[in-house]
């Protein structure tokens, strides 16, 4: 047997498109372990993948990811095991998200996802969500730490890092390059290292459409 192998079995529904040089069904690491050190491997998860799926080129796809209707991934993105995907969801060019991510229906998503992330629906993320990383020390399988979730139809800027087991509330948006390590209320503009402003009161024209549409799916 050869690592090539151990590739999980792939179920892809129809009007599913997938580009060059694509992996799909890569196994995780404790399958890969066990494979190497002569241990019964065991034959690993499917990978589903929905109807009208567009899987463009050079992107890698662990064992036991779920797709959804309707999802593309652009080129060279990375999808961890055990990860669900929502309808109409896009990974955009060279997204990495970690294992056992949930991802809600209509996202957006860049940048760098960590392991056991929760984002909601309908939610914009273009940057970082990291864990805090508290005890090197120990070894690397041995720690568990809290994830960041991301409620639904929050905005995370292009560059802005979300550490920790901190809560993004819902319609809340954390501006490019900020820094946050603390739970942002529902509706409110987060921007700098955890400065944060409700959506009511926050005096940027920029955001005034975005603003607008938020107040009107509220219903406030």
């Amino acid at each position: 047997m050869t690592p090539q192998n151990l590739h999980g079995l792939v179920k892809a529904a129809d009007g599913c498109l997938v580009g060059e040089q694509c992996a799909i069904g890569t196994p995780k690491e404790a399958r890969l372990r066990a494979f190497q050190q002569g241990e019964p491997v065991d034959p690993g998860s499917p990978v589903r993948i929905g109807e009208k799926c567009l899987i463009l080129n050079q992107v890698v796809i662990y064992e036991g990811v779920s797709i959804a209707d309707g999802c593309m991934l652009e080129d060279r993105t990375r999808v961890g095991y055990g990860t669900s995907i929502g309808p109409d969801s896009r990974l955009i060019y060279g997204a990495y998200v970690c294992d056992r991510v949930t991802i809600g229906a209509r996202g957006r998503i860049a940048g760098f996802v960590c392991d056991a992330a929760v984002i909601g629906d309908d939610c914009t993320m273009m940057g970082d969500l990291v864990h805090e990383y508290t005890r090197p020390h120990e070894g690397w399988w041995d720690v568990d730490e809290p994830s960041p979730r991301v409620h639904d139809e929050s905005v995370i800027g292009y560059g802005a890092k979300v550490v920790g087991g901190v809560t993004i509330g819902p319609r809340s948006y954390v501006a490019a390059g900020a820094t946050i390590t603390r739970d942002v209320p529902a509706e409110h503009v987060a921007i700098g290292a955890n400065n944060f402003t409700p959506i009511r009161d926050w005096p940027g024209k920029r955001l005034r459409e975005l603003i607008r549409h938020w107040s009107g799916t509220s219903g406030s």
